[in-house]
């Protein structure tokens, strides 16, 4: 299944894609960033833009409009503050693996090699990652951290595959990812926008 049709397949769970939402700049991703992200991501991005599934599961997407988040950058290096802010739930999970804890996180943290960057939490505390692993971004699975349950899962797909596994009851933690199962907001959508590239609605 293509990026256009797994696209097509969550729109037909959680909705149309809102209107006017502003792109992502992807271009200017590889020398902000180092290296670009998936493309099945950014084209999530690009359609749906910042979301809230269900109220439950929040995806972020770069953007270059201030956050309510006091001290986080804009743009692309805030995309990356997900992950490396030091105060945060990643920060705490970065000390664990750095401390040999591998029960509460067996991954580095970005920018480390093969380390873990963030897209996306619940109300839960759980966390979605990309696995960083191999110079293919196409090729990273995602991690999960359950915070409830005290557990990972690495899903050995990317991220498309696993939101439509999850919003389709396909995958084995989807009452975890999306507590309560998809609910429908409004105009027949499951998710509330929450800003894109020009804007943050948080």
């Amino acid at each position: 299944m293509n990026i256009e049709e797994m696209l097509d397949r969550l729109g037909a769970v959680i909705g149309p894609p809102p209107d006017g939402v502003v792109p992502v700049p992807w271009e200017l991703g590889p020398e902000v960033l180092g290296f670009q992200l998936p493309a099945d991501y950014r084209a999530f991005a690009d359609r749906y833009g910042m979301v809230s599934i269900s109220g439950e599961l929040h995806i972020y997407t770069p953007s270059a409009a201030p956050s309510p988040d006091i001290g986080q950058p804009l743009g692309f290096p805030g995309f990356l503050y997900c992950t490396t802010d030091p105060y945060g739930y990643t920060a705490m999970l970065a000390q664990a693996f750095a401390d040999g804890d591998y029960d509460e996180c067996p991954y580095p943290l970005f920018p480390a090699e093969g380390g873990l960057l963030k897209w996306g939490n619940n109300w839960n505390s759980d966390q979605f990652f990309w696995l960083m692993r191999g110079p293919d971004p196409d090729r990273w699975p995602v991690a999960a951290k359950f915070d409830s349950m005290r557990q990972w899962d690495l899903f050995e797909g990317g991220f498309l595959e696993f939101l439509l596994a999850a919003v389709t009851e396909q995958y084995l933690y989807h009452d975890d990812v999306v507590p309560g199962g998809i609910s429908h907001i409004g105009d027949g959508r499951a998710y509330r926008l929450r800003g894109d590239w020009s804007k943050q609605l948080w």
